[in-house]
Parts: structure tokens; sequence; C-alpha cells
């Protein structure tokens, strides 16, 4: 339990937010915490309360830089960060009471674990409503399918700990021209190296969503938007030999991201060959299961089939 967790926070016009974000690390029991808070150029007063809340408490450190995006913002937080763990908190969300021990104690279950996830709650500001999401648990193949599906709260980096040893001596870092998934692209390659891992129940932290906060922003034009994440899924997949093992997972990325724009429908009509060509490039359908085969001609013969994927 005495190993320090590098908090990282990037910042961009948090000021209403900041320092309900600090506090709930600060306030963290016995864990030692470092806060590396990087400003990514924001034109509030989150700059000036940073430095205020850092002349306070010898356990910030605060970065100002020119805006280059939240993955900017992040590497510039794993190049300063001196703790033995990284974690990433959100200049407009923050921690639950008792995460940090929750994290560590799971992290001390072998040395060989790099990574912990835990849970988190999304509240939606306009209607009160919250929702809970748990990290899916299982194997290297179950962590991919996931990550490219986006169908659990694997995609985040935050909720969880990296060791920071592992993620510096592998280069891993945050695509910064990746605006919308980067942390898709960032966990495919920090769960490729992991030696291992563990998948905690526990909420441990909330996102409030609403207002200009970087997952409403995210939801605007997001097949367009998607792309340069898209593209990434793919190179991982033909950089790691995993075209034909993560066919299935790819094809449903394609429809669930151009479906959640334009409908069931639509996203058909979107879904054309160029697309299709991407999705099946490198795949050996021989491989495949028969029901994930029967997809490929069907995707191969006419894209707009797709229409009749669940």
């Amino acid at each position: 339990m005495n190993e320090l967790i590098s908090v990282i926070i990037p910042c961009y016009q948090n000021a209403g937010t900041i320092e309900k974000a600090v506090d709930s690390v600060l306030s963290q029991g016995k864990v030692p915490v470092e806060i590396v808070a990087v400003n990514d150029g924001s034109h509030d007063e989150t700059g000036r309360i940073l430095d205020t809340l850092a002349e306070r408490e010898p356990r910030i450190r605060v970065r100002h830089k020119e805006n280059g995006g939240v993955g900017s913002a992040r590497n510039t937080g794993i190049d300063m960060a001196e703790g033995t763990w990284l974690f990433f908190l959100d200049g407009d969300d923050f921690l639950l009471p008792g995460a940090f021990e929750c994290l560590m104690g799971a992290a001390h279950d072998s040395d060989e674990i790099d990574i912990v996830c835990a849970a988190y709650t999304i509240r939606h500001l306009s209607t009160g409503v919250e929702e809970t999401h748990a990290c899916a648990d299982g194997d290297r193949q179950i962590v991919y399918e996931s990550l490219i599906r986006g169908d659990s709260a694997l995609n985040s980096m935050c909720a969880r700990l990296y060791r920071t040893e592992m993620i510096r001596k592998n280069g891993i870092r945050v695509p910064e021209h990746v605006r919308v998934g980067e942390d898709v692209l960032f966990n495919l390659e920090a769960f490729r190296l992991a030696r291992a891992w563990r998948m905690l129940p526990d909420v441990i932290y909330r996102y409030e969503l609403g207002g200009d906060s970087a997952m409403m922003r995210a939801e605007t034009g997001r097949y367009a938007a998607s792309r340069p994440m898209i593209e990434g899924i793919l190179a991982f997949n033909r950089a790691n030999h995993l075209e034909t093992a993560l066919f299935r997972a790819v094809i449903d990325l394609y429809v669930r991201t151009l479906r959640a724009e334009f409908g069931r429908a639509g996203a058909a009509v979107k879904l054309g060959r160029r697309e299709v060509g991407e999705m099946t490039m490198g795949v050996v359908p021989g491989a495949l299961a028969a029901k994930t085969r029967l997809y490929y001609h069907a995707l191969r013969l006419c894209p707009f089939s797709s229409i009749l994927l669940p």
C-alpha cells in the first residue's frame, strides 16, 4: 500500500469542476498519491485554480501547455509521473471514497499484475439518471473483443491503475491525432503487453455527463469522428495477425458506430464496399466459425445485408 499512485488529470475548461476532482483524490485516505494536473490551454480560470491548489498542497504539480487535446495532455502527464502506478482522472469527474484502497488491494494479488480495472457510474446531468458500467472479464481474446465492440467499461482509461514501468518500457502512448476512441487504442496496446490484470466489480469513479464534456462532444458526427480510431484498430489487428480472430468484433464496431448516427437502415446504406473491404482484409474465411463465415460472404456479396445483423 506504500506504492505511489500518480493521478494524471488532463484539464480543459474545467474551472467549475476541477476543485471537486482534486479533492476526491486528496481525500483517498492512506494511499500515497501525487497529482499531475495538465492544463491543456484552457481559456477560463482552470489554470489559475490549479496554481492556487498547488501552492497549498505539495502533492500537486501543474503543467501549463498549449491546447493539444486530451491525448497530448495525458502523454505529458505520463512523462511527468513519478509513481509506481498511473491513474487517469478527467477534470470534470471525481473518485468515490476508498477507490485507491480497493484498486491497490487487487494490485498486490500478484507481482505480475500490470492493470487493475474497476467499475464506474455515469450520471446524466440533464435527467439525474445514473448508469453503472463494469469491465468485461476474461482472457486476452475477450478483452480485445470488448475493447473493439465498446460493450463494457474497458474502453476508458479512467477507473483503473496501470503499472508505470509497463507503460514506459513498452513506449505505450495515447495517439494524439485520434480525438474519439484514443483510449481504446491505448488500452489495446496496454492489454497486449500486460502480464496479468484484475477486473473488479466495485464502483470507484463517477462521470458527470452533460454540457461540454468530452463524452458529449464525441456524439456529434460519430462515424466520421470515429474513423481514425477504426483505422487504428484495423492497424492493430494487422500488426498482430488478429484479423480473423477479431473479425466478428470488427463487424460489430462498424455496424454499431454507423447505427448510432444513422439508424439501422441508414447504417446499411452507409456501409459500402470500402468499409467491407477494410473489415475483411486479411481475414481467412475458412478459419471462421460457420455463422461468422456466412456473415463474411454475405457482406462481401451485398454490403446492405448488414441490415440483418443483430
